[in-house]
């Protein structure tokens, strides 16, 4: 008895589907045959108001206005240059002159890089002095 390898080479060519003859030629008579019969519906236009039209244009244009209003009241706020702030809509607001005492800065900025080189030091001895043991 011999054994064929490759059994997938007779069925390479063959179709394994089949309709039987005739059926699709008579297919759509038949399905049109058991619908029931409807009469025809037409359908009527909408009538669209003249709201639905406006009222996308409405939203937007509210859309814009508040924009409009919310940056106005943020572009409001000026400097005078005497430490006070102008009146706005919503806004008012204050800064005291003496609230951040430039020379305090300065001295908490230095102190600050002190720290850091002071640290940044520390560190770099401690690694010369474990790779000279």
């Amino acid at each position: 008895m011999e054994k064929k390898d490759n059994k997938l080479d007779q069925f390479k060519e063959m179709n394994p589907f089949s309709v039987p003859e005739g059926y699709l030629e008579n297919l759509t008579s038949q399905i049109m045959s058991q619908l029931p019969e409807q009469p025809e519906q037409i359908e009527e236009p909408r009538q669209v108001t003249m709201m639905a039209r406006v009222r996308p244009w409405l939203y937007m244009a509210a859309a814009f206005l508040g924009l409009l209003l919310f940056f106005r009241t943020l572009v409001n706020v000026t400097d005078t240059g005497d430490g006070h702030a102008t009146d706005s809509l919503l806004v008012h607001t204050t800064i005291m002159d003496s609230f951040y005492p430039e020379e305090e800065y300065y001295d908490e900025e230095e102190e600050y890089w002190d720290y850091i080189e002071n640290t940044y030091a520390s560190y770099i001895l401690a690694e010369e002095m474990q790779f000279s043991e």
